[in-house]
């Protein structure tokens, strides 16, 4: 395995890729035989890998979006991405046409046939020119949040680094880095609601290009939502709105209980007890600061509960005594702890991880908002892009992108490729149940409030499942309208904002209170209709944690199956596979809100 740092950059052109996929086409029309048709696919998994330089590009770009050189790069992808995007359906085509397609279906599965009949009625060729012009519309939007600043105290910062202070204890600090967070928001919603409408009229002449009704529509065939569809997602929001709003409404009162105030507003949405918030306070080893840092804990010992728990309060004694809480290296080291202490797959992948960098973590001026795990196909290597702020953000995030990438390290040795491809919602369901199997470790960040930060993530767990489906709800009126303006969109935001949080109060944040908040979520520029993917996984994430508190083994057995047969059948089957409830079923959410809230009112609640 080569190190990231070492990892080779050379462009691939759209001349070469299409010299490769159109031989690879004519043998599929002239193969003799499943056989035939598999060693054109296994030809094909050697083009997929050669193209790993364009994801090294866009990681890179990311690392920093004012690097001249990649952001030309990326444009250039950009620009041929659509094209070969068509060259793969094009390709799949052949493959779902072939005479040969039911033996091919016993060698592959019918699940990947479900999926290549949805990318083919999600894209093809009348779609390359409106897919490069919506390339170039989300291009711009992420140079200008990359560049995002906050006035504060007379300086510029950049705007994710005030995240530290939107949670202080001080509530006047809070609510002061609230409106400062606000006008900077301000002075670009003009670019921002301009960016929106342009893209607003793209995807609408795509929907119409293919044929359909509206983007939603053609939406949920680019989401390879198999086995349910526009319907079944409604009937989950409402029962959100029945179970969980209300729920949510009592753990917000729960909160302004213990924090002491008479009445929560929208600046306090971040703050879960009075002193603040759980910090990291993990400690860098003596070693951390020489070039065996990435091993500090490779041979931590793991003889019982007992002894782990009194060497993590050994390092929470640590930090008190000065040494350097809380440091990005420190939180490598105990993510690294964490992961060798759950499992041994995990002790492998972590290590596999993090010896050979494939992890950036640091915020650094240019560096692209937000976290993501992908795939550098050549070398199997999962990567991990990550915003350390100094929050929980910094455990938080490797437990998430942890369980992506390590769902990925799992099927890196997969012969069938097809096999890992994940819909999203099932990626999501890998990464959010991986922040819960984590959730014993956490005193390796947080020392002796580690049970405060179970009971937060816990809290705010109720409230994404709430926000993602807003989100959702949202993205089908606006894309369901054929006319509606991004100052429409605000009005819009605004009342269904105070459908799903009906105490919350802004308080003079007027970017806020006038329905502006959604231009601060990237998904809903970048990923449309990703969102309840999100809320459809914490419900199975969330199942995961109430088994682990009657089995843990069963559960960890259970989640190691769902990693392994992902890709392989769609999310009902798979959730069933795995003995989890239907996040679509009423019996699920019941039992699900009353267990939460029974569990919140407990000591780590």
């Amino acid at each position: 395995m080569i190190h990231f740092k070492e990892m080779p950059y050379e462009r691939v052109s759209y001349e070469e890729l299409e010299g490769r996929y159109r031989p690879l086409m004519e043998e599929l029309r002239k193969a003799a035989g499943a056989e035939a048709c598999m060693a054109v696919l296994k030809k094909r998994y050697e083009l997929t890998a050669d193209m790993t330089a364009m994801d090294l590009c866009y990681v890179r770009h990311d690392m920093d979006v004012n690097d001249a050189f990649y952001a030309a790069e990326q444009d250039y992808y950009d620009e041929i991405g659509p094209k070969l995007n068509d060259l793969s359906n094009q390709l799949d085509r052949l493959i779902l046409d072939s005479p040969y397609r039911k033996e091919l279906e016993k060698l592959l599965g019918p699940y990947v046939f479900a999926v290549m009949e949805a990318g083919q009625s999600g894209f093809d060729s009348r779609l390359i020119e409106l897919a490069q012009e919506e390339n170039k519309l989300l291009a711009r939007y992420n140079q200008l949040t990359s560049n995002g600043t906050v006035e504060w105290e007379g300086e510029k910062r950049k705007r994710n680094l005030m995240t530290p202070l939107a949670q202080s204890p001080d509530r006047d600090v809070r609510r002061r880095v609230s409106l400062a967070i606000a006008d900077s928001w301000e002075a670009q919603r003009q670019e921002l609601e301009e960016i929106f409408d342009k893209l607003l009229d793209n995807r609408r002449r795509q929907a119409k290009a293919m044929g359909f009704s509206d983007y939603v529509e053609l939406s949920y065939f680019r989401m390879m939502r198999i086995g349910y569809g526009p319907k079944e997602v409604a009937a989950f929001r409402e029962l959100v709105k029945k179970y969980l709003v209300p729920l949510s409404r009592k753990l917000e009162e729960r909160r302004r209980d213990r924090l002491g105030l008479e009445h929560l507003c929208i600046y306090d949405s971040g703050v879960h007890f009075p002193q603040g918030n759980p910090v990291p306070v993990c400690v860098e080893s003596a070693s951390a600061s020489g070039p065996g840092a990435d091993r500090a804990w490779e041979t931590a010992p793991d003889d019982g509960a007992d002894e782990t728990q009194a060497g993590r309060k050994a390092d929470s004694a640590g930090a008190k005594r000065g040494a350097r809480p809380g440091s990005t290296a420190a939180c490598l080291e105990a993510t690294r702890r964490m992961y060798t202490e759950m499992s041994p797959e995990t002790a492998e992948f972590i290590a596999f991880l993090l010896d050979n960098g494939l992890a950036d973590v640091e915020i650094r001026e240019g560096k692209r908002d937000g976290g993501y795990m992908t795939i550098f196909e050549k070398y199997r290597a999962p990567f991990i892009f990550a915003n350390f702020d100094g929050t929980i953000e910094n455990a938080y995030i490797m437990c998430h992108e942890g369980g992506h990438a390590f769902q990925g390290y799992l099927k890196r040795d997969e012969e069938i490729r097809e096999h890992c491809r994940n819909t999203s919602e099932m990626a999501e369901t890998h990464a959010m149940a991986m922040e819960f199997f984590a959730m014993p470790y956490m005193e390796l960040f947080f020392g002796e409030r580690a049970g405060d930060y179970r009971a937060m993530h816990l809290e705010d767990a109720v409230r994404l499942i709430i926000n993602q489906c807003l989100q959702d709800e949202f993205q089908q009126l606006v894309y369901e309208s054929p006319d509606m303006t991004a100052a429409e969109c605000n009005r819009l935001w605004a009342r269904l904002d105070r459908e799903y949080f009906p105490d919350k109060d802004y308080d003079g944040n007027v970017n806020l209170r006038e329905g502006r908040g959604w231009q601060r979520i990237p998904h809903i520029y970048h990923w449309p209709f990703y969102a309840i993917d999100y809320a459809l996984a914490e419900i199975c994430a969330l199942g995961y944690y109430r088994w682990m508190q009657e089995d843990k083994a069963a559960s960890w057995e259970s989640y190691l199956r769902l990693c392994r047969e992902s890709g392989t059948m769609d999310f009902p089957d798979l959730v069933e596979s795995a003995g989890l409830g239907s996040p679509f079923e009423e019996e699920t959410m019941i039992r699900l809100a009353d267990w939460m809230e029974r569990k919140l009112a407990g000591p780590e609640g």
